[in-house]
């Protein structure tokens, strides 16, 4: 059976910190585009000189930006990853063999979050998302400023090998990234008509850290898990807060 091509592609923004060993990770595949909207830190020429085919493009917001980046791909079958995740062997050999699959739409993949150097717990739940897909199965919910899940028409199933991310290995950089999600995602369901909640505002914090920590196992992380956990319980606390200021300040006007 012949090997299936996949096309890999990254948006990035000043990720010249790790840039190298994340195209490194992923040349073993057909093709990688970058799509950069501004680095001032020499990520587009270090993407280059590794082999990457890069343009530069003016940010459009997280979902607009990937299905921009998606479009200029070569290949039928698409990998996304970031500039701070890490290609493991395990993964790359899995996809390249469901690649060859012709019953399935689409990939979802396990991303292993580091935390100030060290990866979570084995027994700690990693998040899931659709990362390689058909092409003309899948499209990113333009609508959307952030959490761009992809909408894939077909069947997806799960890859065991993990993603290394390692853009929440700071702690600052980790919550700082939280309050800007929490608002980005605020401001889309206002556009869709949410109203903000008191009472989801007074349960938020606490119900999200027992179910993070307890049933999505970060007890088993100790300090990282701690860090997650509270993380989340955050932005979850925060996405209504900024949704209550969206909701009273428009009915003010």
């Amino acid at each position: 059976m012949n090997q299936a091509k996949i096309s890999v592609f990254l948006v990035t923004l000043n990720e010249a910190e790790r840039i190298a060993e994340v195209i490194h990770s992923v040349s073993c595949f057909d093709e990688v585009i970058v799509v950069d909207s501004g680095s001032t830190d020499g990520t587009p020429e270090i993407a280059r000189d590794l082999g990457a085919t890069v343009y530069l493009r003016d940010w459009l917001g997280y979902a607009k930006q990937k299905a921009l980046a998606a479009d200029l791909c070569a290949n039928d079958w698409l990998l996304n990853i970031d500039g701070d995740e890490v290609m493991t062997e395990p993964l790359a050999q899995e996809l390249k063999a469901l690649a060859r699959r012709e019953d399935i739409a689409g990939v979802r993949i396990p991303i292993n979050d580091f935390m100030l150097d060290n990866p979570l717990h084995r027994l700690s739940r990693k998040r899931k998302i659709v990362r390689m897909f058909r092409r003309n199965l899948a499209t990113y919910p333009v609508d959307r400023s952030v959490h761009e899940n992809l909408e894939v028409k077909g069947i997806v199933v799960n890859a065991e090998s993990e993603l290394h991310h390692f853009g929440y290995n700071r702690p600052k950089i980790y919550f700082t990234k939280h309050i800007k999600y929490a608002e980005l995602r605020a401001c889309d369901k206002r556009r869709a008509g949410k109203r903000g909640s008191v009472i989801k505002l007074l349960l938020a914090f606490p119900f999200t850290f027992t179910k993070v920590l307890f049933f999505r196992g970060m007890i088993f992380s100790g300090y990282r898990g701690l860090l997650v956990t509270t993380a989340e319980s955050m932005y979850a606390l925060l996405k209504e807060a900024f949704l209550i200021r969206l909701t009273y300040s428009q009915s003010n006007d």
